[in-house]
C-alpha cells in the first residue's frame, strides 16, 4: 500500500474545514498553494471547493433553523 500525498492533503483540507479547524477561506488559499506546487491537481482543488460550498450551505441552513426556532 502506497501513500498518496495529494489525496492526504485534499482530504485533510476538507476534514479540517468540516471540523471547524481552519476557516474555509484559508483552506482555499492552502489548496491554491498546493496546486501551484503541483502537490494536488485542479480536480482536487475543485473537490475542496465543492466541499467548502457544501459546508457553507449546511452552516447557513443550521443558522436559519436556529433563527426560526428562536422566533
Amino acid at each position: 500500500m502506497s501513500f498518496d500525498l495529494s489525496e492526504f492533503l485534499t482530504e485533510g483540507l476538507i476534514s479540517s474545514v468540516n471540523n471547524g479547524l481552519i476557516p474555509s477561506d484559508l483552506a482555499t488559499v492552502y489548496a491554491g498553494n498546493y496546486l501551484a506546487k503541483s502537490l494536488i491537481t485542479q480536480a482536487q482543488v475543485a473537490q475542496v471547493s465543492d466541499a467548502i460550498t457544501a459546508y457553507k450551505a449546511a452552516q447557513a441552513a443550521a443558522d436559519q433553523k436556529a433563527t426560526d426556532q428562536a422566533q
